[in-house]
């Protein structure tokens, strides 16, 4: 064990020295991926992405666990043969001597270098620990409150997501945007200003965004990843990648939360609205405003094919590079030849004929494409010519085909998806039958939309009134530090002064109890005289201090009566705000049954349909 642990330290130090070239051939080579994968599914990038950030932490474990199972060869050198793959083929622009120096050199060094590196990964384990923290004194059961009627409507998407664990909801004043945290017992907190600011729908659109994370385990797997960015803090490869992770992931929810919504305009909108906001939220809790937030809006407003860029140039002449490096090293080197023998000697056997170099192996078959997502079984979209809004519960995809129809048809129709194939509806009684099942969850669109205008009519005058509190707050407290620190420095003067004349009262006060002769006492008569005679200003400068005091707290408590006014005033306009929220939530319970009720109408219409001959198959967009 003594030896294992000795030989712990080169070791890990190899390792670390080895992953600065490990790490930059797997960083170009996934920025090359990135680049080849632009315009595949988001799931495709964060799958290859996630593998690149699992090999930076295998190799440098890995060799580890060689070096010290090696117990033949000296770690150092053991290592650098064994794990640097082409190093030695730089033997031929160096000679072995230099590269034995390198090495030798390394070597030496490699207790620094183990020591810097643990240095930084406690670092960075701090700042884990701190963001954990930030998590735990957030979401307890004390630092938020609850919302049942966002209760309900999170637990209904949980369900449609296919969630089984319970997912709380809170709401927090010290949250800037929806966040979710927790891997067995997730919670989503949600800032108060969303719940009375931002319209019903939209803010239904970010929980669906965040309920996508929870589903897939996101906050586990960035744990994971986190760890794995303390290991390996210094290689630019590593943050490089994990960076890429969150973007695609950021993506992957969106897409998830646009095919339950079947709306990605609203996603796009409340994603937009939340630049409103200021974010200061853990990178350990997942927030809807995660990655690049106009390019996920315009994303999901316009999903566009992405150009080649030039960044491709970089990763590429890397990987040639690195190609290269391996070519000259697998490569036979050319025999030497034989010094001539001495003229006695016998005539040398002939040499064997040096084997010609093998054919390289042919190429891999090319791993064929990942397949694509199934389509779900159910979707529909309800089109109108002379509408741009389209009522639709489809995936992303089934959408920008729809958008496709509706320029090549130029009418209405009722677009729907029955197992793998498409079909149209066009018959105008069918339609008519359609708009009577929706007719009343338009109504409460239209109800629920006024009844948002309402509340931020209200919620403007309530941020009216808070920006007056804070500001008379603000004048309010400047004015009382002002004066309070001027006259309590005053008083602390006044007092240090008599604390010094009460002291040399104390000293005379002894000198007599020593010795109670006359001439003493007549002599402590005569110093305390003399004392008295110094703290009498004293005490009548302390207590013009103390009425100058008090008349300054009966001033500021009548400039606090303002302060008590615009409390009173926010205190009446808070109390609509509530009023007009429930109002709210009873509008969207009566939306959701709506529309649940249009689309069984809607379904039941859909195989009647197919029987009676009115549903023909879609054309290819």
């Amino acid at each position: 064990m003594p030896s294992l642990l000795q030989a712990l330290v080169p070791a890990t130090g190899w390792a670390l020295l080895h992953f600065v070239w490990q790490g930059l051939l797997i960083g170009w080579a996934v920025m090359l991926a990135m680049h080849l994968l632009r315009n595949a599914r988001p799931q495709t990038r964060y799958t290859v992405a996630c593998g690149g950030m699992l090999l930076c932490a295998a190799l440098p474990l890995s060799a580890i666990i060689v070096y010290l199972l090696d117990a033949s060869v000296p770690v150092g050198f053991g290592a650098m043969q064994t794990v640097a793959v082409g190093a030695t083929s730089a033997g031929a622009l160096i000679d072995d001597g230099t590269l034995d120096n390198i090495k030798s050199l390394l070597g030496r060094q490699l207790p620094w270098i183990v020591g810097l590196w643990l240095a930084g990964a406690a670092l960075m384990a701090l700042r884990l620990a701190l963001g954990l923290k930030w998590v735990a004194e957030h979401t307890g059961a004390g630092d938020y409150t609850t919302n049942p009627y966002w209760q309900r409507r999170l637990s209904t998407m949980a369900c449609r997501f296919g969630i089984e664990q319970h997912v709380r909801l809170g709401v927090s004043d010290k949250v800037d945007s929806p966040i979710t945290a927790g891997c067995w017992k997730p919670i989503v907190l949600v800032p108060s200003a969303l719940i009375t600011g931002m319209p019903v729908d939209l803010l239904e659109a970010l929980l669906a965004h965040e309920l996508a994370h929870i589903k897939r385990h996101d906050y586990l797997v960035n744990l994971l990843q986190s760890v794995i960015e303390i290991a390996l803090f210094y290689h630019p490869s590593v943050w490089a990648i994990s960076r890429r992770i969150r973007i695609e992931r950021e993506q992957i929810a969106d897409d998830l939360a646009v095919e339950m919504l079947g709306q990605p305009h609203k996603l796009a909108q409340a994603l937009s609205q939340l630049d409103q906001f200021q974010f200061d939220t853990t990178q350990l809790a997942h927030a809807a405003h995660g990655g690049n937030l106009m390019s996920r809006i315009k994303r999901l407003l316009r999903p566009d094919v992405e150009p080649v860029s030039w960044k491709i140039a970089m990763p590429l002449a890397g990987l040639l590079a690195a190609g290269a490096v391996f070519y000259a090293q697998a490569a036979p080197q050319p025999v030497a030849p034989a010094a001539p023998l001495a003229p006695a000697a016998a005539p040398a056997a002939p040499a064997a004929p040096v084997p010609a170099a093998a054919p390289a192996p042919a190429a891999a078959a090319a791993a064929p494409a990942p397949a694509a997502a199934p389509a779900p079984r159910s979707a529909y979209a309800i089109v109108r010519g002379g509408n741009d809004s389209m009522t639709v519960s489809a995936t992303t995809q089934d959408i920008r085909n729809v958008a496709q129809l509706r320029q090549s048809l130029k009418r209405d129709f009722l677009w729907f998806r029955d197992g793998d194939k498409t079909y149209l509806v066009s018959d105008p009684s069918v339609l008519a039958r359609i708009d009577a099942a929706w007719t009343p969850v338009n109504r409460l669109d239209a109800q629920m939309n006024e009844q948002g205008k309402k509340i931020d009519a209200q919620g403007k005058i309530v941020n009216a009134l808070g920006e007056q509190i804070n500001t008379a707050a603000n004048q309010f407290s400047k004015q009382a530090e002002r004066d309070v620190v001027v006259q309590q420095r005053q008083m602390e003067q006044v007092a240090l002064a008599q604390q010094k004349v009460a002291r040399r009262m104390e000293l005379a006060a002894r000198d007599i109890a020593a010795d109670n002769t006359p001439e003493k006492a007549r002599e402590f008569a005569q110093k305390m005289a003399l004392l008295q005679a110094e703290m009498a200003p004293l005490q009548k400068q302390m207590a013009e201090y103390q009425r100058e005091l008090s008349a300054k707290t009966a001033e500021l408590y009548q400039q606090h009566q303002p302060m008590k006014a615009l409390n009173q005033k926010m205190a009446e306009a808070s109390r609509p705000m509530g009023e007009l929220n429930v109002r709210m939530g009873e509008l969207s319970l009566k939306h959701t049954e709506a529309v649940r009720e249009a689309e069984r109408v809607l379904k039941s219409l859909m195989q009647e349909s197919l029987q009676n001959g009115k549903a023909t198959p879609a054309p290819t967009a």
